[in-house]
């Protein structure tokens, strides 16, 4: 019977013990929620900005700090050199009426654009992501390998033409572009291979239809959004220095 009551105290003593660790957990948790702020968006007001506490959360609730993506949204040279994307197209364009974004190419029965920038560099020349964080989405070690591109027809219709890229590799950044590197020599990575600002993801080349262009080897350089249509990549990458921390700074976050 003694035993029996020994046994009972004891359970009681480590349930009131567990009690109050769990109590103090919940407490700290609380005072953490507290320091925690939510800025997302109000669907119900315009989709206004909306700050709201940690306490809140009712849905699964992904967070990014203002040092994340500050630091992996910042776009950088494709070869790694610390060269502004000015300097880069003041060093590698050859031809500004042939090798920016937007000029013609294809025939007059069916006119496309040049969806990127060629940069004309020594063949063989490393290559790396744009900025310090991506996810390889596409490559290929085909050097005749094909992507489909629109092309607008004197009829105004839209006709989808198979183009030579070449040895091709396409990487998402955190911000939600990618960007396409066609024409390689040599592919160093693989599908859905995590890289950084470091990583040697390829080398320049001479694959594709640049072999029956004329043209010298050189990078071409796509960006891309989340529909896969793409910008002049003059548009973006001349700005290098983001920062959400200043907006934060100036916002009235209690």
């Amino acid at each position: 019977m003694k035993n029996t009551v020994k046994i009972h105290l004891t359970l009681y003593g480590l349930l009131i013990i567990l009690l109050i660790i769990t109590t103090a957990f919940i407490i700290d948790l609380n005072k953490k929620l507290d320091y925690l702020k939510i800025i997302t968006i109000d669907e119900k007001n315009g989709n206004s900005l909306k700050i709201m506490a940690g306490k809140k959360i009712s849905t699964r609730t992904i967070l990014l700090t203002p040092q994340m993506i500050d630091t992996f949204n910042k776009y950088k040279s494709p070869f790694n050199d610390n060269f502004t994307f000015d300097e880069l197209i003041k060093k590698y364009i050859n031809n500004k009426y042939t090798d920016h974004y937007g000029v013609k190419r294809g025939s007059a029965k069916c006119r496309r654009i040049h969806e990127g920038i060629d940069l004309f560099v020594p063949r063989k020349t490393p290559i790396y992501p744009l900025t310090d964080y991506g996810i390889v989405t596409e490559v290929s070690n085909n050097e005749k390998y094909l992507v489909k591109v629109e092309c607008k027809k004197p009829d105004g219709s839209i006709e989808i033409k198979n183009i030579e890229y070449g040895k091709t590799i396409r990487i998402l950044y955190p911000e939600g572009i990618e960007s396409i590197y066609t024409h390689l020599d040599s592919v160093f990575v693989e599908l859905n291979q995590v890289v950084n600002g470091n990583t040697k993801v390829g080398l320049t080349g001479l694959t594709g239809n640049i072999k029956n262009s004329g043209k010298a080897s050189h990078l071409h350089l796509e960006l891309r959004d989340l529909n896969n249509k793409s910008f002049d990549p003059r548009h973006k990458l001349r700005f290098n220095k983001p920062s959400i921390q200043y907006f934060l700074d100036k916002l009235d976050i209690e």
